[in-house]
C-alpha cells in the first residue's frame, strides 16, 4: 500500500507539472508560442472572412534610449579631437596622458587623463609660437609603500591658449 501511495503522488506531481507547463507555454517546441488569433478582413464588401495572422507581441529588448547615437563616455559632444599627427608626445614617459581635444573656437585644449588613488595629473601651457604649443604634463604618485584607495576617474584639464590652435603642433613634455 505505501508503494501505491508513492506512485500515485508522483503521478499527480507529474500531471500537475505538465498542466502548468502547458498553460504557461514552457516546454513547448520552439516557434509554437501562443496560438495565432483570428483576425478579420473585408475583401468582399458585406462579408467577413477570418484570416490567421501573427500574434501581436511586445517588442524584444529594452526601449530606445534618448541618448542613442550620442557618446556616453570619452570625448564630449562639441569638442574636437586633436589629430595624432598634430601631437608630438615623444618627450613624455610611458603612462602619461596623451589624449587631447580642443574647444570649437580652438582657444582651449583639453587634456583627458585618468586619476585615481594616489595618482594626480596636472598640466599647464608652456611656450606658444606660430608653429607649436608646448604643454607641460606632470603625474604625481604616492611614495612607495603608501596605501592608496583603489579607484580611477576620468578628468579633463583645460588649457587656455593665447590664440586658436589652428595647424600648430602640440608638443607634450614632462613638467
Amino acid at each position: 500500500m505505501p508503494t501505491t501511495v508513492k506512485l500515485l503522488g508522483a503521478g499527480l506531481l507529474l500531471l500537475t507539472a505538465t498542466a502548468c507547463a502547458a498553460n504557461s507555454g514552457a516546454g513547448a517546441p520552439a516557434g509554437t508560442g501562443t496560438p495565432t488569433t483570428p483576425a478579420t478582413s473585408t475583401s468582399v464588401p458585406g462579408t467577413v472572412t477570418p484570416t490567421l495572422g501573427p500574434p501581436s507581441s511586445p517588442p524584444v529588448g529594452p526601449p530606445p534610449s534618448p541618448t542613442v547615437g550620442r557618446p556616453t563616455q570619452g570625448i564630449a559632444p562639441g569638442d574636437d579631437v586633436v589629430a595624432e599627427t598634430q601631437v608630438d608626445a615623444r618627450g613624455l614617459p610611458e603612462g602619461y596622458p596623451r589624449s587631447l581635444t580642443r574647444s570649437l573656437d580652438g582657444r582651449t585644449l583639453i587634456l583627458q587623463a585618468e586619476e585615481g588613488g594616489c595618482r594626480r595629473v596636472s598640466a599647464r601651457v608652456g611656450e606658444q609660437t606660430a608653429q607649436q604649443v608646448v604643454v607641460l604634463v606632470a603625474v604625481m604618485s604616492a611614495p612607495k609603500g603608501q596605501m592608496c584607495p583603489d579607484y580611477i576617474k576620468e578628468i579633463k584639464v583645460p588649457l587656455a591658449l593665447a590664440a586658436p590652435l589652428g595647424t600648430r603642433t602640440v608638443v607634450l613634455r614632462q613638467g
